[in-house]
């Protein structure tokens, strides 16, 4: 154990921690059975970097961060990932015949021992910190690269290749072994999705590798993994088909499925979609926190003005309220928060969706099944008779659905759902190409909102920043609205994977059905002419608020323009 007493003064005398700190960290340690700097990490008397650091000065080692430096292909091929996941080190560099590793634990001499019997070879201890060795073993190796390793290495022992048979009974994959490692390697993948806050995990073979992309914050990340896990591709498949209930026998159609997972406190919905291709089947798994549904409109993004203007539309008797955007926009939670604030006992709710993203308590919702007929037409009209107050589209997609939620909203229900547009005056053009006439959208229409998630710069590593005059100017911005603006960037760091940003909020750009609006839809006047109509009215554009976020220093120019890029066709 590293709480030593010689150790414990080392920290007294660089005024790491005073002696009322040390003494419980030590208590603490003692009664759970946990080395001494883990617990100081835990309750926050240091930071991890810091702890590590004073803990090489003491046993006289140097102190690293793999992750910072490139490793020689040659280093990391010395040492297999089972041992190196193992025993807990990951290989630095090769030093005049000596292999160099960084350890978390350098005053456990036994762990030393056991590293030199087992690679054979002189070795040198250095100090890193447990998350840097966990991230540099995943970085170096690949993702569960440990279990692949454990795969072959007994498969190779009982003398075969690994053959996965698929039967219609189930799934064989030759023994328990390999079986329960497959399960320890997808738990392990999702897992490190949820830690990592990702939305969607996209599993693609191609045809000599499989690729893993985790898309964190709206942007695809590809996942390091061992090449060679491109052999246990089915036998990947079919444990994620098992865990959704899916048919692992159907290998040549689409499938959908659903699993509820647990991690931790956690509890996720986990929507799984499996597409055929030439080289086996890809799966999308889009992850949703149950936690996310209990967002208020307040927590969204919404600015003061804006959400005062919203609560007035939420308030009206009747009429369509529409949210706007590509997919992946954040309408869905937009119309649920919506939904949250609306649900009271004396009112009845109604929703049909596609698929239902999230279980809301004291809301009846509908599930549409396309492959028996029941499509959001049907589930209108089979909700006019259950006498609702509020209901809820999943999306518009057709005429006959449009029809059925305008003659809803005419009979005085308050109708909620949502459409793919690029911006809120869109939605207009949208409905008419759709076949519905012009005086029934201005008849109905309360507002058309259209939406984006942009990312947030990391508060970790925020750091004022000059943007490019060519880029303010794209966006939009005079000299008068330069003054009192706090421009900010990330510079990079292990908190936002070194990308200067971390979460998304939302920015919006609502279109109040006014008289005028109106008499100009059933004028058919082009989108562009009711947007600046819009915009003469007050109306703020996505681009508009996105400034006002970059104005503040929650994001960046060069992110508004990437996300607003299709939205603003008045430039």
């Amino acid at each position: 154990m590293i709480a030593s007493a010689a150790f414990e003064r080392h920290l007294l005398r660089e005024d790491l921690l005073t002696e009322d700190k040390l003494s419980r960290a030590v208590r603490e340690a003692e009664r759970n059975g946990v080395p001494l700097v883990e617990v100081i990490n835990q309750l926050g008397f240091a930071t991890s970097e810091g702890i590590y650091q004073s803990l090489a000065r003491f046993c006289d080692m140097k102190y690293v961060a793999p992750t910072k430096s490139p490793i020689p292909k040659e280093v990391i091929e010395k040492v297999p990932a089972r041992f190196a996941t193992h025993y807990g080190f990951v290989p630095v560099e090769m030093r005049n015949g000596t292999l160099v590793i960084a350890v978390s634990d350098p005053l456990n001499s036994h762990l030393l021992d056991d590293i030199r019997l087992v690679l054979k070879q002189r070795i040198e201890a250095v100090v890193a910190t447990p998350e840097e060795i966990d991230k540099a073993t995943k970085a170096l190796y690949g993702l569960g690269a440990d279990t692949v390793e454990r795969i072959l290495s007994d498969n190779e022992h009982a003398g075969s290749t690994v053959r996965i048979d698929m039967r219609s009974a189930g799934m064989d994959l030759g023994d328990e072994t390999i079986d329960a490692s497959i399960i320890k390697f997808v738990n392990e993948l999702i897992s490190e999705a949820i830690k990592s806050g990702t939305t969607d995990v996209h599993i693609e073979p191609f045809e000599d590798e499989l690729r893993v992309r985790y898309r964190i914050d709206g942007v695809l990340h590809q996942t390091p993994i061992p090449g060679s896990i491109r052999g246990f591709h089915s036998a990947i498949v079919s444990r994620i088909k098992v865990m959704a209930n899916l048919n692992i026998a159907e290998k040549r159609l689409p499938q959908d499925g659903k699993i509820l997972a647990t991690i931790g406190e956690g509890r996720y919905d986990l929507r799984v979609s499996v597409l055929p291709t030439p080289h086996g089947e890809t799966i999308n798994i889009r992850i949703l926190s149950r936690a996310s549904i209990f967002m208020t409109l307040e927590d969204l993004g919404f600015l003061p003005a804006d959400l005062e203007q919203f609560n007035a539309f939420l308030r009206k008797p009747h009429g369509i309220i529409l949210v706007t955007g590509p997919t992946g926009s954040g309408k869905t939670t937009t119309l649920y928060a919506s939904l949250n604030k609306l649900n009271q006992m004396d009112r009845k709710t109604i929703t049909i969706e596609d698929p239902i993203e999230y279980q809301l308590k004291g809301i009846t919702q509908m599930q549409v099944l396309p492959q028996i007929g029941f499509d959001f037409a049907m589930g209108l009209r089979s909700m006019l008779r259950h006498d609702p107050d509020i209901m809820m589209v999943g999306e518009i997609r057709d005429y006959e659905t449009a029809e059925m939620a305008i003659r809803s909203s005419l009979t005085g229900h308050l109708v909620f759902s949502t459409l793919h547009t690029n911006d809120a005056a869109g939605a207009v053009t949208r409905l008419t190409d759709m076949g519905v006439e012009p005086f029934l959208i201005a008849s109905t229409l309360i507002v058309s909102i259209a939406q984006r998630l942009v990312r947030k710069v990391c508060v970790k590593c925020a750091e004022p920043y000059e943007p490019l005059a060519e880029m303010l100017k794209d966006l939009g911005v005079t000299a008068d609205e330069l003054e009192g603006a706090v421009f900010l960037q990330g510079r990079g760091c292990d908190h936002c994977r070194h990308t200067g940003y971390s979460g998304r909020v939302a920015i919006y750009e609502i279109l109040p059905f006014t008289s005028e609006i109106k008499e100009m839809t059933v004028r058919r006047e082009t989108s562009p002419a009711i947007k600046q109509k819009g915009r003469q009215s007050g109306m703020r554009t996505l681009r508009d608020s996105g400034w006002m976020r970059v104005r503040k220093g929650m994001t960046t120019v060069e992110e508004i323009l990437r996300v607003t890029v299709d939205s603003d066709v008045l430039g």
